[in-house]
């Protein structure tokens, strides 16, 4: 077998390696918050991504209002959407409830029924203060206990969806992109909906995202919806990315993973390397994948990792039998990343291909003990590489006896 043919073959070893042992999602984990502005203890489940098993990376975050089930749902469809590369890796804060009535909703008022009455609920009209708890309190919770960037998305389904349009203009400067299925705009009249109209007539620049949906859905939710497309649809701030969908065969209670896999694409639309159709190698080459990642970094505010990228821009300069170039990407992915076991293996990797056994055992040695300090999943395949290593150079020496 060619030895590129044999450097790729061990690469999906590895990767096929790497997804039997992530079958299992990441646990969330139970942070319970005491707020002195809410004058209570309130639960949240963080959840980590899947990605971030045996790294020191650090990621954006992504806040959930009635945060159950629903993390795991959002966290799942994270975790696919970043192993295809159309997004990074985000940890998922899910904020459970006591009194969502009052939390999520921005004005006190009453519910009109259609025979005229009005049902009214004593709590409402929190979101200000509730948004006090999230921006003095749970924030720096997070941010102290997990590594993550300065970049924050809000996720919202209902009156959370409510919830989040009104942190928009409430506290723009608070979160960078905003997600809200079956969005009750519907509230105190649609009086949201007027407060984003004012906002907006007002903002020559809003370098926000906003994605919106709703599902079968009549009466005062759908002439809402209808009246927040108008709205962001006139002429609208620069910078202010807007979409929203209608889903017909979707109920209220089931808009939210279509939504949450739609918002997430619009929010890091763009964020995949561009490929030359013809021969499907990223464009510029390695310069051109070092290039894209810059202005991601710059897009978003927090450095934007390209490892990825790179490494399978070099097995694919391997598999063409471009040794020096492939060399060239695996040894920038070393300098750029030498935190990373990986980096180490894959360079190894293209040494075996170019006939330098040596450099390669001693590379993925390399992989083996940055792999044994980070927790790496892929250790077990890095040993079993520089077991075959090893073991071939046995039988040269015994060979040459």
């Amino acid at each position: 077998m060619p030895r590129a043919l044999r450097c790729l073959l061990i690469a999906c070893i590895v990767s096929i390696t790497c997804s039997a042992q992530d079958v299992a999602p990441p646990v969330p984990q139970r942070l319970l918050v005491h707020s002195n502005v809410l004058n209570e203890d309130r639960l949240m489940w963080v959840r980590m991504p899947a990605a971030s098993r045996g790294k020191t990376d650090r990621y954006a975050v992504l806040y959930i209002t009635d945060g159950g089930p629903n993390v795991n749902e959002i966290g799942a469809i994270i975790d696919f959407l970043a192993d295809a590369n159309f997004m990074p890796p985000l940890i998922v804060v899910g904020i459970t409830n006591t009194d969502r009535n009052r939390d999520l909703t921005p004005t006190r008022a009453g519910v009109k029924h259609s025979d005229g009455s009005v049902e009214q609920f004593p709590t409402t009209g929190g979101a200000d203060k509730f948004l006090d708890f999230i921006q003095m309190e749970l924030m720096p919770e997070v941010d102290k206990r997990y590594p993550t960037e300065p970049y924050r998305i809000l996720v919202g389904h209902s009156l959370g969806g409510l919830f989040a349009v009104h942190v928009m203009i409430a506290r723009p400067d608070l979160f960078n992109a905003y997600i809200a299925s079956s969005p009750s705009l519907w509230w105190d009249d649609a009086r949201t909906v007027r407060d984003v109209q004012e906002f907006l007539s007002r903002q020559r620049e809003f370098n926000k995202t906003l994605f919106f949906s709703l599902g079968n859905e009549g009466g005062d939710m759908n002439d809402a919806f209808e009246q927040m497309q108008k709205t962001v649809g006139a002429e609208r701030p620069r910078g202010f990315v807007v979409d929203s969908v209608r889903y017909p065969d979707e109920v209220h209670g089931s808009t939210e993973l279509r939504t949450h896999y739609a918002g997430l694409r619009l929010i890091f639309a763009g964020w995949p390397m561009p490929r030359d159709e013809k021969t499907d190698l990223r464009i510029g080459g390695l310069a051109g994948v070092e290039r894209h990642y810059r202005e991601l970094s710059e897009r978003f505010g927090f450095q934007v990792s390209a490892e990825q990228e790179i490494n399978a821009l070099g097995y694919h300069l391997l598999g063409d039998k471009k040794i020096d170039e492939a060399m060239a990407a695996f040894e920038r992915n070393v300098e750029l990343y030498p935190r990373s076991a990986n980096v180490y293996d894959s360079l190894a990797d293209c040494l075996e291909a170019a006939g330098k056994p040596e450099s390669a055992m001693k590379n993925v040695q390399k992989a083996v003990d940055v792999a044994t300090k980070t927790g790496n999943p892929l250790l077990p395949a890095f040993k079993k590489h520089l077991e075959r290593l090893v073991a071939a150079k046995s039988i040269g020496k015994g060979g040459q006896k």
